[in-house]
């Protein structure tokens, strides 16, 4: 997983020398876990790359479920009197558990660790999808002496980091769980779960861990570390490393287009009720919007995925995630063509499964993409026809700058006079999702240079098409649905501030 970009920065760090692994290894033989991270933190250095299985190590301590007091107590009472064998063994057992003040010094080193270090360098411990899957791996197949050595091997041995925060992938008891994908469980069922412990094997796992959002939250700093980095290299800006936790396609040359299980940790962590849980959403989803805007990912099938989860979002949920997105021209493209699609201005073109998914295959270097036919802005996957640097990361493959589908002011228009359909968001959703494609498209005309504007809008502007539009499209009388009184407030507001903007555009 290390990329072309962490090249320079890598040839500056070198390996820890056996000595020093030697160092942190007896701590962890010894069971010492606080003072293995403090030794680590001790060679924490930009000139020293981590060794793979010691961030492996810090990883499963991050992610193991810290004990309660009640919990205790409960294993005790479980203890049958007169069996000093079980007795024994439990208390082995809890002996080799990480003490929660373990645990968190665990995820704070590693948070250190993605501010010092080369995003490449670290990413040798997190699992992905291997480039050519002929080459056996080397991630957990190192030799294990200590018991958190030979524990932390389960994380070299999956197939994605969205396996490793998975709820269950590291348990209490020792136990393994299926690595399979599964439905995301809801804030609702969170809050049952204490009251229907006995139905708890039916629910599938949630995307995340209730212990694993500190690990996310470094997974993504990785990430955006990657992605600046390819940023200054003169490429587009994209982390290779994101990429590689997606599944390879077939043909290799496809674009990756499976993103059901970032996609799922990115609308479960929305649906939390912790801003800072809701925040790691946010900076998921906006990782995938970078990703989206090279044409190394499929972003009719992202799209597609994205939108078809919008309905299910409460109108608090969505308001915040599209006012959390940060400004830029990628987030700013991604959300006009979102809400067009939720709004059914358009069907994001899917495509047919493959018969069957690779493993994982080399892909082919490519040069250049194939320019599109002129005018031809009806694809949402067409390609500017150079290259914008030359790429690295999961599959060698060089950064190509996407061309988005091109809409124009009259498909604005068009959906905000597009009557409720069986198919249609809710009402109040849909209020939300069309104050943000007129102001989407209105600030999106406003970087442009006048020669690239589109005439039409400023026509509408000034002769006050648009401001009809709106007042129609807001119109509460026409919208039955809005029942609650918070939901007409809300409808309400959101007409008089896209008022109020579309006055100052006149001006």
């Amino acid at each position: 997983m290390t990329t072309q970009n962490d090249a320079n920065r890598q040839g500056a760090e070198r390996d820890l020398t056996i000595h020093q692994r030697n160092l942190v290894d007896t701590c962890f033989e010894e069971n010492q876990y606080e003072a293995a991270i403090s030794v680590l933190d001790e060679m924490r250095s930009s000139k020293y790359k981590p060794f793979p299985p010691h961030i492996r190590q810090l990883i499963y301590i991050a992610l193991y479920p810290p004990s309660t007091e009640e919990e205790l107590d409960e294993e005790a009472m479980k203890l049958e009197p007169g069996s000093p064998s079980k007795l024994l063994s439990r208390r082995q057992k809890t002996s080799l558990a990480p003490s929660p003040k373990a645990i968190s010094a665990a995820t704070d080193l590693l948070v250190k660790f993605a501010r010092t270090n080369a995003p490449g360098s670290l990413a040798r411990a997190i699992p992905s999808y291997p480039e050519d899957p002929n080459i056996p791996t080397e991630i957990g197949a190192e030799h294990a002496d200590s018991h958190i050595a030979i524990e932390a091997l389960r994380i070299g041995r999956a197939r994605c980091c969205w396996e490793i925060i998975k709820e269950g992938f590291i348990r209490r008891d020792g136990g393994k769980t299926t690595s399979s994908p599964r439905k995301p469980r809801t804030r609702k069922s969170t809050r049952r779960m204490s009251d229907d412990d006995e139905d708890e094997g039916d629910e599938m796992p949630a995307p995340v861990s209730e212990h694993a959002w500190g690990v996310l939250g470094w997974l993504l700093t990785v990430f955006e570390r990657d992605e600046a980095e390819v940023e200054q290299s003169g490429q587009i800006r994209y982390s290779p490393l994101l990429l590689s936790q997606l599944p390879p396609s077939r043909p290799a040359s496809s674009p990756r287009w499976d993103v059901k299980l970032p996609v799922d940790v990115v609308f479960y962590a929305l649906e939390q009720e912790s801003e800072s849980r809701r925040s790691l959403g946010v900076r998921l989803l906006n990782l995938l919007v970078n990703l989206g805007s090279t044409t190394l990912l499929d972003f009719s099938m992202f799209l597609n995925a994205v939108s078809s989860r919008l309905s299910g979002l409460s109108l608090d949920v969505l308001t915040y995630l599209l006012a959390a997105l940060p400004v830029t021209r990628a987030t700013a493209q991604f959300k006009l063509d979102l809400c067009r699609h939720a709004l059914g201005g358009t069907a994001a073109p899917g495509r047919p499964k493959p018969q069957a998914r690779a493993r994982a295959q080399p892909r082919r270097r490519q040069q250049v993409a194939d320019a599109p036919a002129a005018g031809d802005a009806s694809s949402a996957s067409q390609d500017v026809s150079t290259t914008t640097g030359q790429g690295s990361g999961a599959n060698n493959a060089p950064s190509i700058a996407r061309r988005f589908p091109s809409i124009s002011a009259l498909d604005v228009l068009a959906l905000l006079e597009r009557p409720k359909t069986s198919g249609s968001p809710p009402a109040a959703q849909a209020a939300c999702l069309k104050g943000e494609l007129v102001l989407g498209y209105g600030l999106l005309q406003r970087q442009l240079d006048e020669d690239d504007r589109d005439q039409k809008w400023a026509e509408m502007l000034r002769d006050g098409t648009l401001e009809q539009a709106v007042e129609e499209a807001f119109d509460l009388r026409a919208i039955r649905e809005v029942a609650t009184a918070e939901t007409r407030d809300y409808v309400e507001k959101r007409k008089v501030a896209l008022l109020a903007v579309l006055s100052l555009w006149r001006l």
